[in-house]
């Protein structure tokens, strides 16, 4: 997993052979610590006791998780690959991602993984998608238990939308939609249903 001894050993220009003296081990056995550091078996009091050898410490460090060590999005990646799509024209591709976006929040589980995602993204271009993505990230946070953030907090559109419909859709269809929607989308007048949250 990592190759410390190794990297060490070269930066100091010490041998396999010099290192085995100074640890009274043969150079066999550097060979077996080396290999053990590199599949992640050595043990750190091994490892530390090698590097100290050498004129070095191990000093070792945790760090939070973040959504993009785990290759999720956050609020901040989904805004700006929205952006991108409805920069070459593509609604639907928008739509997936801010679905998607949902999903990986959903995924988000520890304190510091909420917290990233929850970080305030740049803003979508278009206003529209802009307050779907806040209203989305608002909602699913509501049902989570989590507080939301203050930039989720949108003011409604000026007139009903349903995301991902390039025209106009029928009076009867926008009725049927509303009538399902869900109220926090609605108050934003945003025509979404729950089910379209579902992975696409």
């Amino acid at each position: 997993m990592t190759s410390m001894i190794r990297e060490a050993r070269e930066r100091h220009r010490i041998t396999i052979y010099e290192l085995a003296e100074r640890l009274q081990i043969t150079p066999g056995a550097i060979s077996h610590l080396e290999k053990s550091e590199r599949v992640g078996t050595i043990k750190i009091a091994t490892l530390r006791r090698a590097l100290q050898a050498i004129g070095e410490d191990l000093e070792m460090a945790s760090k939070p998780i973040t959504m993009k060590s785990r290759h999720l999005m956050s609020a901040r990646t989904a805004a700006e690959a929205i952006n991108t799509e409805l920069k070459a024209g593509d609604s639907d591709a928008a739509l997936r991602l801010t679905t998607q976006a949902i999903d990986h929040f959903r995924q988000a589980k520890t304190s510091s993984e909420i917290a990233d995602f929850l970080r305030k993204p740049g803003p979508i271009e278009d206003s529209n998608w802009d307050t779907l993505l806040a209203t989305a990230i608002r909602w699913d946070s509501k049902r989570r238990g989590i507080k939301a953030p203050g930039w989720t907090k949108r003011p409604p559109l000026r007139i009903d939308w349903m995301p991902g419909v390039d025209t106009t859709p029928s009076t009867e269809y926008a009725d049927f939609i509303r009538q399902q929607a869900e109220p926090e989308f609605l108050e934003h007048r945003i025509l979404i249903r729950e089910r379209d949250f579902t992975t696409r």
